[in-house]
This record gives structure tokens, C-alpha cells and sequence, in this order.
């Protein structure tokens, strides 16, 4: 059942998350896993402020087999600029077909943009 697929791999995200839960600060932790024919192709967690993301981390290790597969996140990716850049322009580039959020991120920065831009790219 795909609900239960998508709660396991949400689960394995947020435990990835909690590695980088005393080092990420003021930064939120968040974890992410890619996921392909059901088979974990990259996984990554933020470890400091400033450093790459864990959507960037996962998207690294999954290279070019991302195209097509699921990408699990415990937080909205990052639609902005910052000291990296968007996270959302990174998991359009690699042609993730699905995207799975655990929580809409409360910064005003991103707060549901990257939700709304991922849903209008679903339905071009």
C-alpha cells in the first residue's frame, strides 16, 4: 500500500533528521531520502548551518539515477536563496517525479511556496 510505503519512508527521514538535531541549530533538522522501484538510491541529513541540505545530500548520492523516483523530506524544501541555493530548483532539475513532505515549513521565507510550485509542475 503505497500510505504505508510513504509513512515508512517519512519515518526513515525524520530518524535521519534527528543526526543533525544538535548540530544544525538555529537551522531546522531535517532528513531525506530518495526512493526508486522501492529501493533507497540516496539518503542525507543537514549537518551544520551553511552546509549543503539533505535534499541536496540525497539528491548527490541518488546522481543521475534520480529521474522518476520519490524523493521523502520531513520539511517543505527551501525555495529561496540562501546560503545554498533552493532546494526546490535541485529536485526539479533532477526530474523527481513525486515529493513527499512530512511538515509545511514555517519560515515566511518558504512557508508553503515550494508546496504550491511543486503542485503546479505536477500538473503541466
Amino acid at each position: 500500500m503505497k500510505m504505508d510505503r510513504d509513512l515508512y519512508y517519512l519515518h526513515k527521514a525524520l530518524l535521519l533528521a534527528k543526526k543533525g538535531i544538535y548540530s544544525v541549530n538555529p537551522n531546522p533538522a531535517v532528513g531525506a531520502i530518495v526512493v526508486k522501484n522501492e529501493k533507497i538510491i540516496g539518503m542525507g541529513y543537514h549537518k551544520s548551518p551553511g552546509s549543503a541540505h539533505a535534499e541536496q545530500i540525497a539528491l548527490k548520492k541518488a546522481g543521475d539515477n534520480s529521474a522518476g523516483a520519490t524523493l521523502y523530506v520531513n520539511l517543505e524544501p527551501c525555495c529561496h536563496h540562501g546560503k545554498t541555493p533552493p532546494c526546490l530548483d535541485l529536485i526539479i532539475e533532477k526530474k523527481i517525479k513525486r515529493v513527499v513532505i512530512c511538515q509545511k515549513d514555517p519560515n515566511p521565507l518558504v512557508n508553503g511556496k515550494s508546496i504550491k510550485l511543486l503542485k503546479k509542475k505536477e500538473s503541466m
